[in-house]
Formats: C-alpha cells, structure tokens, sequence
C-alpha cells in the first residue's frame, strides 16, 4: 500500500471511512491486546521511517496539547502557570511554516503523539480514530492495520423508507 500524504485526501477519506472506522473500533475491542500493541509499534516504526511528521504540522494547526507544570516553568513565571496548562491557540503558537519553532522544548503530549507507539492500543482506539484525520501516520497505520488483520468493512443493510 502507498502510503498517503496529502492532508486534504485524508480528510476526505476520513469522512467517508466514519461509520467503517467505528465498525473497526468495535472489532479491535475483541481482540488480543498485546498481538494488537506489536502489530502497531511494528507499522508505526514502518510508516514513521516513511514520513517525517515534522513535514506537515497538521497536529500543531488542529489540536491543543497540555502542558504540565515543569514543562511550562521554562517559560511561564510561577504565578501564572495555571493560566497556561492548557495551551489556548490553534494553530500553537510555536508553529509556523508547517514547523515548531520550539520542537526540542515542546509539551511531552507532543513528543508522544499520535501515542502509537505506547501500550493498550486497543484502550484508546476511540481517541486513536479521531486523530485519523488529522494525522497522516494514524491515517496510514490503521489502513495498514486493516489489511493485516484481513479486516473488512460489512455494511449493515439500510432500511427502505416508506
């Protein structure tokens, strides 16, 4: 499989995969967590060797990381970290031109997403599906996912209206 880049067909993909990514949420609830957890470090080792996440950004222009006390006291004085601990821009202040200006300094939230590489996959497939439109490696993962475990979409049958 080609492995998919562009943000605008993701997007596209993503919405037209909503009610199949749902259906596939549901069927990695049922199976064997660890079997899951390699299978998914090994494809997100694959995929990251492919794409390079500081390319596109996509995460910094559509989601709010938090930061936590330690990581903010390197830029916020004391009395005011409360105000900070949940970043309030989008895109983050730190990104322009599709880069962090701050990459070795950013969050740790951002340093482990999209979290493919943790443990429990199958715990956080419903976050893990929501990041699918977002991020290209999420994207790429689960599609990969789904022909490695021979996973198909069934449809159920609509019901005619009368």
């Amino acid at each position: 499989m080609k492995l998919e880049i562009d943000l605008k067909k993701i997007e596209q993909i993503a919405k037209q995969k909503e009610a199949e990514n749902i259906s596939f949420n549901s069927y990695l609830k049922d199976q064997d967590s660890e079997k899951i957890d390699q299978i998914v470090h090994r494809l997100y080792q694959e995929v990251m060797s492919e794409i390079d996440c500081r390319d596109c950004g996509n995460c910094c222009q559509n989601l709010r990381p938090i930061a936590s006390r330690k990581e903010l006291s390197k830029f916020v004085a004391d009395e005011n970290i409360e105000a900070f601990m949940y970043l309030k821009s989008i895109p983050c202040m730190h990104h322009k031109d599709k880069k962090c200006t701050d990459y070795l300094n950013r969050p740790e939230e951002c340093r482990l997403y999209p979290y493919l590489g943790e443990d429990h996959f199958i715990k956080k497939t419903y976050s893990t599906i929501q990041n699918y439109e977002i991020c290209p490696h999420v994207f790429n993962v689960l599609e990969l996912l789904k022909i490695e475990l021979n996973w198909s979409y069934k449809e159920s049958p609509k019901q005619d209206k009368k």
